[in-house]
């Protein structure tokens, strides 16, 4: 390996050739160094944006950074031949019957190849691209050449159009990147007050990456290791995406196998070029550029990616989620053992059933007595019907069916008493039998302890109990000590030329929330404990 390939360095030297391409350009810098990025990942790069936004002067700039390279450029249009591309036909070996191109100074022997409005070109240039983006050879007159193109560089202000057979073509662009007018008006400003932006730029010895060093950087790449945390972010992405096609088919994105292995080099890469020797969560903000496919769900896509990055990138989410459910197990058995999870009805046991007791408001006693004469009528109501809509009739303290009643719940836990219409106006002991029932009173099962009242539990039980959530406790506290370790360490690691301040921070927000949930379920753990530590414990001989 060259020996300034070695050295550890590398991020800064990353950061000074982006900040020197990036020169003059305002709102450009993350388009630059995604750019850069790719080239060094040997990806293809698509600059999605309207003219005059600077995209080819960033393609020259790009191929500065490399020695001793060329660089090709072509406008695409719809009558353009693959002479304009691949060179023009030698006539003298046309003469010899052989079909062969002179391709010097045109894309087959470029370093860089900057492709504008490609989607307007024709069928045949296209074919031949995706066969030289595949496996860096162009076939010329039958034989193989090489072809040292380190990265195709395409733009257009609108992605392929559908049903034209350029999807393959549009799948090896790896790297999309938009490439908006200016935002800023201060930047506005500057464009005004400025004068043209040159292409050359002046880039200091040692910094320009050589043809060798280039060709070793997949070696070194593919040593890079990904975290649990990216492939947890990977996955939901993968799932999320496939949510968001459900829901919306007529603008789904399509993620090829291929596709997600060329997105893992570039994040490999980007982990190589920050000094790192594992991809962290604050890289895969990244594929934010990778996986849109139209305008109408980019911006959709670029937050499933910075939802999944948030909610994912965090150290031991799986190993809270685990004890979030341990946890709520010992919350659920110490609400049910230590209070009342329903309500305890005051009843009594008649032939086997449970009973509540009801005493109805005064009524006549008969209908030979004065009116002041009243009695109250005292009857049972079996504990089952609560909640029922059936009507059926009480017994009385003997057991007997009170038929002169009828009740019913109607679903609730409020019985409506019915009594034979003419009992209210004659007295209960009038002899009497009718099928015509009218409501009488409302009466509801007496309640001996509410939902929630502590109940009396043996020592031994709040023992076992104490113990259990002491131990969740400790295991709480492990998860956190290991997640602030995490958290110091990442932030230690989150600068990185690829991802914009603004979204790095939004890593260290997550980072926080998440820490700050920990915080809470510590808090809900220690009340737990002491609930159970200060509950009241039964008497010896009551366990």
């Amino acid at each position: 390996m060259d020996q300034d390939l070695s050295n550890t360095s590398m991020k800064k030297r990353v950061t000074d050739l982006i900040n020197i391409c990036s020169d003059g350009l305002y709102e450009r810098e993350e388009i630059v160094a995604v750019s850069l990025l790719s080239a060094i990942s040997g990806q293809s790069v698509f600059l999605y944006g309207p003219p005059g936004t600077a995209k080819s002067l960033i393609a020259r700039r790009l191929s500065k950074l490399f020695k001793d390279t060329t660089h090709f450029e072509y406008l695409m249009q719809s009558f353009s031949t693959p002479e304009d591309v691949f060179g023009p036909v030698s006539i003298q070996e046309l003469k010899k019957d052989n079909y062969v191109r002179k391709t010097d100074g045109y894309l087959p022997t470029a370093d860089f190849a900057f492709l504008d409005e490609i989607w307007k070109s024709s069928p045949a240039i296209l074919n031949t691209l995706l066969t030289i983006i595949n496996e860096r050879i162009y076939r010329n007159n039958g034989k193989d050449e090489k072809v040292p193109l380190k990265a195709l560089i395409a733009a257009s202000n609108e992605t392929p159009p559908a049903n034209q057979g350029l999807e393959a073509l549009y799948d090896r662009f790896v790297m999309r990147i938009v490439v908006n007018p200016l935002q800023e008006k201060e930047n506005f400003k500057k464009l005004l007050e400025g004068g043209p932006v040159s292409t050359d730029i002046d880039v200091a010895e040692g910094l320009q990456f050589s043809h060798a060093q280039w060709e070793q950087f997949p070696d070194e790449i593919h040593k890079i290791t990904i975290s649990k945390e990216v492939f947890a972010i990977i996955n939901s992405i993968r799932a999320s995406i496939d949510e968001f096609n459900k829901a919306n088919p007529e603008i789904h994105v399509y993620v090829s196998d291929r596709r997600w292995q060329k997105m893992a080099f570039v994040l490999k890469a980007s982990a190589f070029l920050c000094d790192r020797n594992e991809v962290i969560p604050v890289d895969t903000f990244i594929l934010r550029h990778c996986l849109w496919t139209l305008e109408e769900n980019r911006e959709l896509i670029d937050r499933i990616v910075v939802k999944c990055v948030q909610q994912y990138g965090c150290a031991n989410y799986e190993k809270l989620n685990s004890w979030i459910l341990s946890y709520g197990d010992i919350e659920h058995q110490v609400h049910d053992t230590f209070f009342y999870p329903e309500d305890i009805y005051d009843t009594e046991e008649v032939a086997g059933k449970q009973y509540f007791a009801v005493t109805s408001p005064q009524i006549k006693k008969s209908p030979n007595s004065p009116d002041q004469i009243r009695t109250t009528i005292r009857f049972y109501i079996p504990l089952e019907k609560v909640g029922t809509f059936e009507p059926f009739v009480p017994i009385d303290e003997n057991g007997d069916p009170q038929s002169r009643l009828e009740c019913n719940f109607n679903g609730s836990r409020t019985c409506e008493v019915r009594i034979q219409e003419k009992l209210l106006t004659s007295g209960w002991e009038f002899p009497i039998r009718s099928n015509s029932y009218v409501r009488w009173f409302d009466a509801s099962p007496p309640v001996k302890f509410k939902r929630g009242t502590p109940k009396s539990v043996c020592p031994q039980v709040r023992s076992v109990f104490e113990e259990a959530c002491g131990n969740a406790l400790t295991s709480l506290d492990q998860i956190i000590d290991n997640t602030v370790l995490f958290i110091a360490a990442q932030k230690k690691m989150n600068e990185t030329p690829f991802v914009p301040a603004q979204k790095r921070q939004l890593m260290i927000d997550a980072f926080n929330a998440f820490l700050s949930d920990l915080e809470n379920h510590k808090l809900n753990a220690q009340h737990l404990l002491e609930k159970v530590q200060t509950h009241a414990v039964a008497e010896p001989g009551n366990c």
